[in-house]
């Protein structure tokens, strides 16, 4: 079973107790990992936490 959180610019939340968040221009983060720009309708995997992000429109999906 995977966990699901579902960020929006600006926001931040946990998968966990790993902290996922998007900053202004679609920067991503997720742990101690460098920041990704991501484009909507492209994903990204973070190596270091397992966690896959996801951009759809205004929100990006952070899964584990």
């Amino acid at each position: 079973m995977s966990e699901t959180v579902e960020v929006r610019e600006g926001y931040y939340d946990k998968l966990g107790n790993i902290h996922c968040g998007v900053i202004k221009g679609f920067k991503i983060s997720c742990g101690p990992e460098q920041l990704t720009v991501l484009d909507d309708g492209s994903e990204h995997a973070f190596e270091m936490t397992g966690i896959t992000a996801k951009r759809k429109g205004d929100e990006v999906i952070f899964s584990k």
